[in-house]
Order: C-alpha cells, then structure tokens, then sequence
C-alpha cells in the first residue's frame, strides 16, 4: 500500500470515481432521475434523529461497551487501556486527535489518538493486514476517503479481518461487502447524540 500511496493516504477523489463506476456497472445510475434502491431506502433507517439517538442498536453484531467518565478526557501523556487484537473504543488520552476527515493510512496509528477521533465523532476501521486480502484494502481505502468522520488504518493481530469502532460501539465483521459496514458507519460515524464532543469535528491530514 505504502508504494503506490507514498504521501500516506489515499485519493479522496479516486474513492467516488471507483463507486460511481460500480454503481453504473449494476445498472443503479439513471440519467435525469435518482429513485433510491431499497438498499439505500433501508440505510436511511439508520440515520440517528433525537428519537433515536442510537440506531445502531438494531445492528446485528454491535458491541456497546461502558465507556470512561468525561472527566478522564484529554489527559496529559494519558493512553487507553489496550487488549491484545482489540482497538479501545474509549478511554483516557492526551491531546494529539488522530486525522479522521475521510483518511486510510497503511501504517498503524496511535491508539489514543484514534480514540480521541472517536470522541469527536469518527468511526475508526481498522482489519488485520494478513487476513483482509490486499484489493480488499484498496477498495476499503477508496470508501474510507470518501467520507467523512471515517478514519482506517491497519490493526496487526486484529484476530478478524475486520473491525469497526465508535465510541463505545464495536463491530467485528469477515468483509466490508457485509450490510452491516454501511449500517454501522450511517448509524455512528458524526453521530451527535452518543459522543462527549461532538463539536470538535474530525481534523484532516
């Protein structure tokens, strides 16, 4: 990856190209009318609203975890508590805030970092270099830069090709084609509802 991404991150512009692609390949692009497929009718179900703050609830799979008090935010030279092949989805940290506006990295980053990002609202994707194959990374890559609040980098010994993260919400899947990817980044990823900063925004590169 680091070869043919040497600045450190995908093009945010090749990710919708690549979609728009697949999409008029399946015959879901109209020219002069947008009628949602069933698919995209069934994604906005899980849009959060003051209703229903947590729509992620109604994913199968979804881990909620207890998270650490506000007070134990940004403290100084403070890290997560960390598990072998389970990426924190809360916890004490310092003040660096990992780039989260749309960004996949080959490298690893920083565990408290990332969840500060989750803090302010991002969704963290992390899988496991030796068992999501390589195109399936690249592809993940394109989907990761075309979003926002969405940050991917690897996560050596994940244990699971796959592994999504909000704040306090986790999901372990085997490919990002499973329904439940989109359903989990239309439900947490800029949810304002669940996050103790939801002002603070994701900073870019």
């Amino acid at each position: 990856m680091s070869e043919q991404q040497p600045a450190g991150r995908w093009s945010r512009w090749t990710g919708p190209l690549v979609l728009l692609l697949a999409a008029a390949s399946f015959g879901s692009v109209a020219v002069g009318i947008f009628v949602p497929s069933a698919a995209e009718r069934e994604l906005a179900a899980f849009r959060p609203t003051e209703q229903r703050p947590d729509p992620s609830t109604g994913i199968p799979g979804v881990s909620v975890e207890q998270v650490v008090p506000p007070h134990e935010h940004d403290v100084p030279g403070a890290e997560p508590a960390t598990e072998p092949g389970r990426p924190p989805t809360s916890g004490s940290h310092g003040a660096r805030v990992a780039p989260c506006d749309g960004i996949a990295v080959p490298d690893p980053v920083d565990p408290a970092e990332a969840v500060h990002a989750l803090e302010h609202g991002a969704v963290w994707i992390t899988y496991d270099p030796e068992l999501l194959p390589p195109d399936t990374v690249l592809r993940l890559g394109f989907r990761a830069t075309d979003g926002e609040d969405l940050l991917m980098s690897p996560f050596p010994e994940l244990g699971a090709p796959l592994s999504l993260q909000s704040w306090g919400h986790r999901l372990v899947l085997d490919t990002p084609a499973d329904p439940r990817f989109e359903q989990f980044v239309v439900a947490l990823a800029g949810n304002p509802f669940l996050v103790p900063e939801p002002d603070a925004g994701c900073p870019p590169a």
